[in-house]
């Protein structure tokens, strides 16, 4: 049997969504969604707390490093160099 949450609150207790129950797999769908159009931040991610109850737990916002270095895995003969 799948759980279905009609609930989702964020870790400080604010509701996030509720509404008809969602399967844990579209919950994720929806952040994933809302992550893209930036309305959560990114590394957000579901937990289910001890009571049963879908929490959504705010990820820390990631700095973009302009001058990232190439992992040596992608530097390889034939790749796209910038």
């Amino acid at each position: 049997m799948t759980n279905a949450f009609s609930q989702i609150r964020h870790a400080d207790g604010r509701a996030y969504y509720q509404g008809i129950p969602l399967s844990l797999a579209d919950a994720q769908i929806m952040l994933n969604d809302d992550i893209l159009r930036r309305a959560v931040r990114v590394g957000a991610y579901l937990r289910i707390d001890e009571t049963g109850r879908l929490v959504l737990v705010n990820g820390p916002a990631l700095r973009r490093s302009v001058n990232r270095p190439v992992s040596s895995a992608l530097n390889c003969r034939g790749a796209r160099q910038e």
